[in-house]
């Protein structure tokens, strides 16, 4: 059944009930009766479907506070949050730049990490300090360099001042160096440079997996950090009219967070050398939504097509059974159908299956053991084995 507007639907279930014909939604009390029936049969499959449509990937909503720079909110209409990612736009994270207890962070799966020639030189370009590409007329002609690698470009005699970027290019014959500077301290205009690059690892910019931990635990967790450090903050988080003290640090991209009043995401960490604050245009998050519903003749229920019938016949035994004081035995049938067919096919692409996704508690068939891979391991191994 392909997609119906709100009055389709409407007309269908009032002819099902021998009533009389409209031309809008609003037209009759009893219109109107069947148009809140189907609103609110819609919320009970959303609220008990988990349909794949409904999942999206958002942003966080940010704080924008100095004060509280980790503390985001759950976006409104959000009913599930899976997981969520930061982007790290500092490319010399765990190399240069982070040296906290944590160590380097390792990127998503299509990180290649290659080691970088190593080299400086120097340079009496004026350039000011910030983000953007930078160029410099270098000292040397004949640097060994790789482009896209890590460099670091600081002023003679203030090293608390520097700028940190990917190498985009280099003139031997100009001597002509472009920066594309994705992080920096310090601020000021300087005309002698040291600029090097190279000596490590180092990962592109990209999003990073933010792991969401119960309360408790996090709580444990950045209740060792130590206050008196330089790089731990902490700030005061209301939470029913009682206060409550929570440390952070602001030298590394997030890692922990956790979920609370399923309001409040409060993260462990932010990069004071890329943002204030914790930014909603670097956060990831895949979660699902739930769209309202508007009582208009347009409207279409942001439904697949195979959900249609299931709502429609939802609907249609539930205006029988309130209009008519009668069951509709045919609807209920199909309404069995529906939600067992919708439950193993709601998924465009459905690999692994739903029952694949679940844990695997039990014994691998045959093996004597227990299984961390579920029937897929073991039928892997059928396929391997001699």
């Amino acid at each position: 059944m392909a997609e119906q507007t709100l009055l389709t639907m409407v007309q269908n279930i009032l002819s099902s009930l021998d009533s009389d014909e409209v031309n809008s939604v609003g037209d009759t009390v009893e219109s109107r009766q069947v148009a809140n029936i189907i609103q609110n049969k819609y919320y009970d499959m959303v609220s008990r479907g988990f349909f794949p449509e409904h999942n999206k990937l958002l942003h966080l909503d940010p704080s924008n506070d100095p004060i509280r720079p980790t503390l985001m909110f759950v976006p409104s209409g959000v009913s599930k949050i899976n997981w969520i990612k930061y982007f790290n736009s500092n490319v010399l994270d765990g190399v240069s730049t982070q040296s906290s207890q944590f160590g380097a962070f390792s990127h998503d799966l299509n990180t290649d990490l290659v080691p970088q020639p190593f080299w400086s030189t120097t340079s009496v370009s004026t350039n000011t300090v910030g983000l953007g590409v930078k160029t410099f007329t270098v000292a040397s002609s004949s640097l060994t360099v790789s482009i896209g690698q890590g460099v670091t470009a600081v002023p003679a005699g203030t090293p608390s001042v520097g700028m940190n970027g990917i190498l985009l290019s280099y003139d031997t014959g100009t001597k002509i160096m472009s920066i594309q500077v994705t992080s920096f301290s310090g601020n000021g205009s300087f005309s002698n440079w040291n600029i090097t690059g190279g000596g490590g690892f180092i990962s592109p910019p990209g999003y990073l997996y933010v792991t969401i931990l119960p309360i408790s635990q996090f709580l444990d967790y950045i209740n060792r950090f130590n206050p008196v450090d330089p790089n731990v903050g902490q700030f005061q988080f209301n939470e029913a009219g009682n206060n409550f003290t929570f440390y952070y640090m602001f030298n590394h991209q997030p890692r922990f967070c956790t979920i609370i009043s399923d309001k409040y995401v409060i993260f462990d960490m932010y990069d004071g050398t890329q943002d204030t604050t914790l930014q909603a245009s670097k956060t990831m998050v895949w979660g699902q939504v739930v769209p309202p519903f508007q009582i208009t003749d347009t409207f279409i229920p942001p439904l697949d097509d195979q959900e249609f019938p299931l709502l429609l016949n939802e609907a249609k035994a539930l205006a029988w059974l309130e209009l008519k004081q009668m069951p509709h035995p045919k609807a209920d049938q199909e309404i069995q159908r529906q939600w067992s067919v919708i439950q193993k096919i709601k998924s465009v692409s459905n690999k692994p299956t739903y029952f694949g996704q679940l844990p695997d508690f039990g014994r691998v068939p045959r093996t004597g053991g227990y299984s961390g891979g579920g029937y897929g391991v073991y039928k892997w191994m059928r396929q391997a084995g001699p």
